[in-house]
C-alpha cells in the first residue's frame, strides 16, 4: 500500500488546487495542473509513457504507479519522487479503496480485467466539472467479432483484419467484458479504443470516431497524451470512442472538446439501455448502420498503405511490407504463427 506519509507531503505542494469549495479556485477535472493520479499497468509500454506524460505536463503532482514487479518498475519508470511505486493485489478490494482514498482519478493501462472492478468502485464519486475519474485504454475492433455476417461483409476493411480474423485467446472478447465492467461500476468514465499501436509511427493528430470501424495506426506517444488530456475533458465522460493518429498533422490548439462534444454517450447497460435504444431510433435522423457505413468510408481513406487494403494484411505484416509484396514476421496470410499472448 502507498506510503501515506509521503503522499501527504506531496499533497501539500498543491493544496491550493484542492480547495474546490473556494470560488474561482481550479481543481483537477477543471483543466488544472496537479492532482494525484493512479496508473494501473504502469510498467507496460503504454502505462510507462502515461506516467511520463503526467509528470512532464505537470498534470499530476503525484502518480501512484500500480505494479506487480518492482524490478521492472525500477527499469522503466522515472526516478522521480512524485512517482509512488505501489505493490498492488488486484483481488483486494480494501487495498483499492486505500490506494484511491486521496486520488483524483485513475488511468487503466493494465492487461486483463483482474482488479478492474475494485479500482473502479473506488472512483465512483464525481469530479467537480464533470470530467471522468476513470480513463480506460481499451482497443479498437473489439465488437467486430459480434457483427452480423452482412455487416462483416459490407465493412470487410474493418472486420477482416488480422486481429479480428484470428482473435487469439479471444482477446477481443475479454476487452469487451472489461468495458462492460467499467460501464456498470458507477464510476464517471471514458473509454478510449486505439487502433494498432506502433512505437515507430510518428506523433500527429489524433482522430476520434465511433462505431468501431477505425483501422490504421496509433502512435503510442499520441495515445499517452490523449489518455492524460481526457482527465480534464468533461465531454468525454460516459463515452466510448476509437482513435487513430494521422502522422505529421499538428494537434488542435483548442484541445479535444469540439470533437468530443459531437460524440454520443454510451447507452445505459442492461434492460433500460436496450429500451432507450429502441425508443430513440425514430429521432436519430438515420440508422446506426448508415452512420457506421459513412464513418467507415471516411476512415478507410486514412489507411497508411498505398494499397488501401487492410483486410489483405497478415498478422505481423506492416502496410509497407504489403505494398512491397514482402512477407510479415508471422508468415503469410492464413498461415500465421500466432503468438500465444499478445500485449499492447
Amino acid at each position: 500500500v502507498v506510503a501515506l506519509t509521503q503522499l501527504r507531503s506531496l499533497q501539500s505542494a498543491f493544496a491550493l488546487t484542492r480547495r474546490a469549495s473556494e470560488p474561482g479556485s481550479p481543481s483537477p477535472g477543471d483543466g488544472a495542473t496537479g492532482g494525484i493520479i493512479v496508473v494501473a499497468g504502469a510498467t507496460g509500454r503504454t502505462g510507462s509513457l502515461v506516467v511520463q506524460e503526467l509528470l512532464q505536463t505537470k498534470r499530476a503532482s503525484a502518480v501512484i504507479a500500480l505494479v506487480r514487479n518492482r524490478t521492472k518498475a525500477a527499469e522503466v519508470l522515472p526516478d522521480d519522487e512524485r512517482v509512488l511505486v505501489t505493490d498492488w493485489d488486484p483481488k483486494d478490494a480494501a487495498s483499492a479503496i486505500k490506494i484511491c482514498a486521496d486520488a483524483d482519478a485513475a488511468i487503466w493501462c493494465a492487461e486483463g480485467q483482474q482488479g478492474l472492478s475494485n479500482l473502479a468502485a473506488a472512483m465512483k464519486s464525481p469530479q467537480r466539472g464533470g470530467a471522468p475519474r476513470f480513463i480506460m485504454c481499451s482497443s479498437a475492433a473489439i465488437t467486430r467479432p459480434t457483427w452480423s455476417s452482412s455487416a462483416q461483409k459490407q465493412l470487410a476493411g474493418a472486420a477482416d483484419i488480422p486481429i479480428v480474423r484470428l482473435n487469439p485467446n479471444d482477446i477481443l472478447g475479454e476487452k469487451r467484458q472489461m468495458e462492460d465492467v467499467l460501464r456498470r461500476s458507477g464510476a464517471p468514465y471514458a473509454i478510449l479504443r486505439p487502433t494498432g499501436l506502433n512505437d515507430k509511427w510518428p506523433p500527429g493528430r489524433p482522430i476520434f470516431s465511433q462505431g468501431d470501424v477505425a483501422v490504421g495506426r496509433t502512435s503510442r506517444l499520441d495515445l499517452a497524451n490523449v489518455l492524460v488530456k481526457l482527465l480534464d475533458e468533461s465531454e468525454a465522460t460516459g463515452k466510448t470512442f476509437e482513435m487513430l493518429s494521422v502522422a505529421g498533422y499538428p494537434k488542435p490548439v483548442e484541445g479535444y472538446k469540439p470533437v468530443l462534444e459531437r460524440l454520443a454517450k454510451d447507452k445505459r447497460p442492461g434492460l433500460l439501455g436496450s429500451l432507450g435504444k429502441i425508443l430513440s431510433r425514430p429521432w436519430q435522423g438515420g440508422s446506426e448502420e448508415a452512420k457506421r457505413a459513412a464513418t467507415y468510408g471516411v476512415l478507410q481513406q486514412l489507411l497508411p498503405g498505398e494499397e488501401q487494403n487492410s483486410a489483405a494484411l497478415a498478422m505481423g505484416q506492416t502496410y509497407e511490407q504489403y505494398d512491397k509484396g514482402e512477407e510479415g514476421r508471422l508468415g503469410p496470410r492464413g498461415q500465421e504463427k500466432v503468438p500465444e499472448r499478445i500485449t499492447g
